[in-house]
C-alpha cells in the first residue's frame, strides 16, 4: 500500500515560517507604515498601492501606527483619508485584520458577481497580489523547525484502524503473505520458537502460537494490530511501499525529508510533487487562483465563453507541467492512504481533492490536526472542509479517520 501525504500552509508554519495569508498581509502593512513615516510631514503621499491624503495637524500621528488596525483607529479620530489603487487588497486587508482571510476563496467570491466590465480590474489586482505574495515568501527565513517529529509522521507504519472498513481484510491477507517461513512453520508445529534468535521476534511468535489455538490467523493478526504491537510491525515491515508528498505550497521546506529516515530504516520511497509550483523556477511556476470546476458557477463561466473568467483557475493551470498527471499515475497505480499535513481541504482545491477522496484506491483519509494552546485543536474544522470535497457521504464516513486515532501534527 502506498502513503499520499497532502501538505499545506500549516506544514509551514508548523515548521516555523510565517507564509500565512495574515502573515503576509501584516508584513506588507508594516513596509508601507515605515515608508509612510519617512515622509509624514507631508499632507500627500502615494505609495505603489496606496494613497493617504492627510490633514497637516494631524500627519504626526502615523509615527505611531504599527499596523493598520493602528492606521485605521486614526483615521477615525483624525483627518486621514486612504485611497486603495487596488480595491481587492483594501478587501482582503480588512478581511484579515477582522478575522481571518483566504485570498483565493475572496477571488472566487468576487469573480462569482463580477460581470464583463469588472473583470479586468479584478484579475490585474488579483495578479498584483499574487506578485506581492511572493515577493514575500522569498524574503522570510527559511529554517525549519520540528522535522524529527514531522518525519516519524511520514514513515509511520500503516495502522489497522487508519484503514476504511473495506480494506481491512485486505491488509490482514497482505499481512499473511508477508509472514515469513520461520514464523509459518511454528503456526503449523513443526519447529519451535527457540530456534529463533531475536527476542522480539520469538516472543511474538509465541504469542501468536498460544493465540491460534483459540482463534483464527486473521482473528489473532488483527488482534495484534489493534493493540499496536510493535514487534509485529517491525517483523513485518508494515511501512507503505512508495509515500508522494503531494506540496501545495510554494516553498520547498518538504526537500527536507527526501532521502531521511524516521529513527529505524524507513525503506519507502518517498517522492515529491510541487504541485502548485515552486518560487523562481521558470520551469514549475506558482499556480494561484482557484480549483473547485464541479461548482455550479463555473458552468455559468464556460457558458459566457469569455475566457477571461477562466484566467485564475487551477484545472487550466495545471496543463502547463505534467505534475497533475504523476499525480494521477500515483494514485492510479496501487491503493494508498492520505495523510493531510497543514491543509485546510478548502473549497479552493475542490476538485482535485474530490478526486483523491473518492478515488477508488483510497483506502483512508487522516487528518493531522493543529493542537492549540488552550488544549482544542481544529480536527472538526478539518473533517467539515473535507466532507465539501466528497459527493459520497458513505464514502466519507466510512474513508475519514476518527479523531480517536488521529493525532496533532507536532
Amino acid at each position: 500500500m502506498n502513503r499520499l501525504i497532502l501538505v499545506g500552509n500549516g506544514f509551514d508554519l508548523a515548521h516555523g515560517l510565517k507564509t500565512s495569508y495574515k502573515d503576509f498581509i501584516d508584513d506588507f502593512w508594516e513596509n508601507e507604515l515605515k515608508q509612510l513615516q519617512l515622509g509624514v510631514y507631508m499632507t500627500n503621499q502615494k505609495l505603489n498601492h496606496i494613497e493617504l491624503t492627510v490633514n497637516y495637524s494631524s500627519s504626526f500621528i502615523l509615527e505611531f501606527s504599527k499596523n493598520y488596525s493602528d492606521l485605521i483607529f486614526e483615521t477615525k479620530l483624525n483627518s486621514i483619508n486612504i485611497i486603495f489603487e487596488n480595491d481587492f487588497l483594501k478587501l482582503i486587508t480588512k478581511k484579515s485584520y477582522d478575522n481571518w482571510v483566504d485570498i483565493e476563496n475572496e477571488y472566487y467570491t468576487i469573480l462569482k458577481n463580477c460581470d464583463q466590465g469588472q473583470i479586468d480590474n479584478l484579475n490585474k489586482n488579483f495578479n498584483e497580489v499574487k506578485m506581492l505574495f511572493t515577493e514575500y515568501l522569498n524574503k522570510i527565513p527559511k529554517e525549519a523547525s520540528n522535522i524529527n517529529i514531522i518525519e516519524n509522521h511520514i514513515c509511520s507504519q500503516i495502522k489497522y484502524n487508519d484503514l476504511s472498513a473495506i480494506y481491512n481484510d485486505n491488509l490482514i491477507e497482505e499481512i499473511l503473505k508477508k509472514i515469513n517461513t520461520n514464523l509459518v512453520e511454528i503456526l503449523n508445529d513443526n519447529i519451535t520458537a527457540n530456534n529463533i534468535e531475536n527476542d522480539e521476534e520469538r516472543e511474538l511468535i509465541l504469542r501468536i502460537r498460544d493465540l491460534i489455538s483459540k482463534k483464527t490467523e486473521k482473528e489473532v493478526i488483527k488482534d495484534l494490530l489493534l493493540s499496536g504491537q510493535k514487534s509485529l510491525c517491525k517483523i513485518l515491515n508494515l511501512n507503505p511501499e512508495s509515500i508522494l508528498i503531494l506540496n501545495f505550497n510554494y516553498t520547498n521546506i518538504t526537500d527536507n525529508y527526501v532521502g531521511r529516515t524516521a529513527g529505524y530504516e524507513c525503506n519507502s520511497n518517498i517522492s515529491i510533487n510541487h504541485i502548485h509550483g515552486e518560487l523562481n523556477n521558470e520551469k514549475n511556476p506558482i499556480i494561484f487562483g482557484f480549483g473547485d470546476d464541479i461548482d455550479e458557477h463555473y458552468k455559468k463561466f464556460e457558458n459566457l465563453n469569455e475566457n477571461r473568467y477562466l484566467d485564475f483557475f487551477k484545472s487550466i493551470a495545471y496543463l502547463q507541467t505534467s505534475n497533475y498527471k504523476k499525480l494521477l499515475e500515483f494514485i492510479n497505480g496501487e491503493d494508498f492512504q492520505v495523510f493531510i499535513f497543514g491543509h485546510s481541504c478548502g473549497i479552493s482545491d475542490r476538485t482535485m481533492l474530490n478526486t483523491i477522496f473518492e478515488h477508488d484506491n483510497c483506502t483512508s483519509v487522516k487528518p493531522f490536526y493543529h493542537k492549540r494552546k488552550d488544549g482544542t485543536d481544529n480536527y472538526t474544522d478539518i473533517v467539515q472542509n473535507i466532507s465539501r470535497n466528497f459527493n459520497d457521504k458513505k464514502k466519507f464516513r466510512d474513508r475519514v479517520v476518527n479523531r480517536t486515532d488521529c493525532e496533532s501534527l507536532t
